[in-house]
């Protein structure tokens, strides 16, 4: 079930699951359960970050879409702060660019929300999917600079980016044992 981090503290302080205790040691956990518990704080951490970052960049994708296009190599056209270019392909490209971010957004939120979800199966499935995404978009964006006739050093730089991220979510996926995916509430001594 999906509670609320704000819920999850009250079940603790009613006597529900109860956090492990932490040592003296610069915040290290002790014991097995105290180990458990700081790795799927720091899953919560990482889908906090990203979604932080993703909705950072589905805004900008939304309300600047020709400072979202430099990402994927387009030409400045003389202004940091240029709207509505005429040319009608520009304008085009600047419609999908906003199309992307709504989605870029849409997700971000979805990922915020599911931080306070107990449900195991859902957290994997969220890591599961981000690695399946930053597979294909490495391999689109592999595949698209591969045959350009124009070497670009930000463009390599998005290639190199994506495909970082798609082999961090595929290693946390896949070496990271099923409890680490249920929420911090499900966390016992």
């Amino acid at each position: 079930s999906c509670v609320r981090p704000a819920a999850r503290a009250g079940a603790w302080a009613r006597g529900g699951a109860m956090v492990a205790p932490r040592s003296g040691n610069k915040g290290e956990s002790t014991g097995f359960v105290g180990a458990a518990f700081e790795r799927k704080r720091r899953l919560d951490l990482l889908l906090a970050v990203h979604s932080a970052f993703a909705m950072a960049c589905g805004a900008v994708a939304l309300v600047a879409p020709h400072l979202f296009a430099l990402f994927f190599g387009e030409a400045l056209h003389g202004s940091y702060f240029r709207w509505n270019p005429a040319d009608p392909q520009v304008k085009l490209t600047h419609e999908v660019i906003r199309l992307y971010g709504a989605l870029i957004l849409g997700q971000a939120l979805i990922v915020w929300h599911v931080r306070g979800c107990a449900d195991g199966a859902m957290r994997r499935g969220i890591v599961r999917a981000y690695f399946v995404v930053f597979t294909l978009t490495f391999l689109v964006l592999l595949r698209s600079h591969l045959t350009d006739d124009h070497w670009h050093l930000s463009n390599w730089l998005n290639v190199f980016m994506f495909g970082g991220l798609a082999a961090f979510y595929g290693w946390f996926y896949s070496v990271s044992p099923p409890p680490i995916f249920e929420g911090l509430d499900k966390v016992i001594i």
